[in-house]
């Protein structure tokens, strides 16, 4: 398979040079190791000591002569270290089995005949299908990150497909049951129970907003900011599968009445006693003290009727093992149990997936605040006010991303790209298929990823994270496909404003609109653009005098 399917020319040498020296820098975010070690830590990605060893990634076993391409190739990979590790380990044993198979054959001269015999070689094993699909897919990888270096194949040797087809059953997660989800909150809402305010705050945030557990943890103490009548809860997300080289935060409006106001006053309470708990005692060195849920450490117990609490001495930051732990304390001691008499014992994780479900917040607004601020007396929300809304809330989330004005953006046509610089737009044209990026209403691709150094997206939302990035470079072909989707997610916006059930698909419809509205009005300026251009080219073309005058 070529590049596309086309042989493109190798980059001159000053750029490999200083793409190689671009890689090399890297590494100063990531720890401190230099370049020839054969172990790496990547100290500066790990807030826990006790898991080091999904920090580190090895090369001892790396054949020599292919050592340096598969460290560009870890420095390309942006994923979490112990992924980055898992896959190297792999491509090292596809190196290994070249170096003792065909020798002093180096990486430019492998073609798609050694790779068949690799893959033949993985059939002859006793393994799982979807072990040997991960072992050529991270093969794959390898060649597609190494493309622009002097010293790989002009082609790319694997296959497109990956010839282990393995379809993976999906996940049943199972909710907690209604019966026993109420019952947890009118004991987290029982002021008259002991339970600690950071355990409580816990509750009501990954309950009422569907985060990821490790999300809420690394809130900081600075986390809320207010916006006129509301409030903005300011989350950090790394996305936990990888895509992020530093933390982006995400930003929830909250309403500051009704069950918004209960949440914002929990934290508020909770940034105190981490405030005071930090002034009084002395904080070891590697927790970080500007984290909201810096705990005194303690734990359940069962005291007959009702729990209580037991405090130690030792001052941590919670994590997620310890959030679970206590959940488990909690239930076996409330004793919840569901219609077949069965002992629940839940989550946080199970919790995030009820809050997706079950949340009764629009954007942070009950239906009662609705009601209140329209005058109206049953549900049926005002279009005039779900209009207001919706364009309130399309401004916030634009706002958040800091995305550059529509006018400047860029935008690709025909295979032109303008509003981009020179030395981008030339390397995104040696080989346009690997910065392709999500699909919009059902095709894949419909659009060009222009960071060339290793893709960063904004954005809380799979699909949506490429929408919502400077980098992101539609193309005008699909601009039909890209109003397919507005529209698909105008209606869901219409059937969802006022079901309090569906309040979650309303604020994620919000702001997928809020996006593509953005990238319509890019489309819209770049054909304004080529029409001028086109009719420059005629008036140009008119004013040119005849060759014999």
């Amino acid at each position: 398979m070529t590049k596309n399917n086309l042989v493109f020319e190798t980059l001159p040498l000053y750029n490999k040079q200083s793409l190689e020296e671009l890689l090399k820098n890297r590494i100063n975010q990531l720890g401190d190791f230099s370049f020839e070690d054969d172990k790496w830590y990547y100290s500066k990605k790990n807030d826990n000591p006790l898991r080091k060893e999904d920090f580190i990634v090895n090369f001892y076993q790396v054949p020599i002569q292919y050592k340096n391409e598969l460290k560009y190739y870890a420095l390309l990979s942006t994923g979490l270290p112990r992924v980055i590790r898992t896959k190297c380990n792999k491509i090292s044993q596809f190196l290994k089995f070249i170096d003792k198979t065909y020798l002093e054959l180096t990486i430019a001269e492998i073609t798609r005949s050694h790779v068949n015999a690799y893959e033949y070689q993985l059939r002859l094993k006793n393994s799982a299908t979807y072990v040997k699909q991960g072992y050529y897919a991270a093969i794959q990888d390898f060649f597609m990150k190494l493309t622009d270096f002097d010293d790989t194949p002009n082609t790319v040797p694997t296959k497109n497909i990956n010839p282990f087809r393995y379809i993976k059953e999906k996940s049943k997660r199972k909710p907690i049951p209604k019966k026993v989800i109420r019952s947890w909150d009118r004991v987290m809402k029982d002021q008259d129970i002991p339970i600690p305010l950071e355990f409580r705050t816990f509750y009501w945030l990954i309950r009422s907003f569907p985060n990821r557990i490790s999300e809420l943890l690394s809130m900081r103490r600075d986390c809320l900011k207010s916006f006129y009548s509301e409030y903005l809860i300011q989350i950090p997300t790394t996305k936990q599968s990888g895509g992020f080289i530093q933390e982006e935060i995400k930003t929830i409006p909250v309403a500051y009445s009704g069950h918004g106001k209960y949440v914002i006053n929990l934290i508020q309470q909770l940034q105190e006693q981490t405030e005071e708990l930090l002034l009084k005692n002395n904080i070891e060195e590697d927790i970080r003290t500007d984290f909201l849920f810096i705990v005194q450490q303690w734990g359940f117990k069962n005291n007959g009727d009702k729990p209580s609490v037991r405090y130690y001495d030792q001052i941590f930051h919670l994590k997620k093992h310890k959030i679970n732990a206590l959940f488990k304390q909690l239930a076996e001691i409330l004793d919840f149990r569901d219609d077949l008499n069965q002992l629940i014992i839940p989550t946080s994780h199970q919790f995030r997936h009820n809050a997706v479900t079950d949340r009764a917040y629009a954007v942070g607004y009950t239906m009662e605040q609705i009601r209140r601020l329209t005058g109206h007396k049953n549900e049926v929300m005002p279009k005039h006010y779900t209009h207001q809304l919706i364009e309130k809330h399309k401004e916030i989330h634009l706002g958040i991303e800091n995305l550059r004005s529509s006018n400047v953006s860029p935008v690709e046509f025909r295979g032109k790209i303008m509003n981009l610089d020179e030395r981008t737009t030339k390397q995104l044209s040696r080989d346009p298929r690997r910065y392709l990026t999500w699909e919009a209403n059902g095709k894949k691709g419909v659009g060009i990823c222009s960071d060339i150094t290793g893709c960063n997206p904004k954005g809380t939302s799979v699909h949506f994270e490429c929408y919502a990035c400077d980098w992101f470079v539609p193309k005008l072909e699909y601009l039909k496909d890209y109003k397919a989707e507005y529209e698909y997610w105008m209606d869901v916006v219409d059937r969802t404003s006022g079901d309090t059930k569906r309040a979650a698909h309303f604020e994620n419809a919000i702001r997928n609109v809020s996006y593509l509205e953005r990238i319509l009005k890019i489309c819209k300026n770049g054909i304004e653009h080529f029409k001028e251009e086109k009719l420059q080219e005629q008036l140009d073309k008119f004013n040119t005098p005849p060759v014999w005058e």
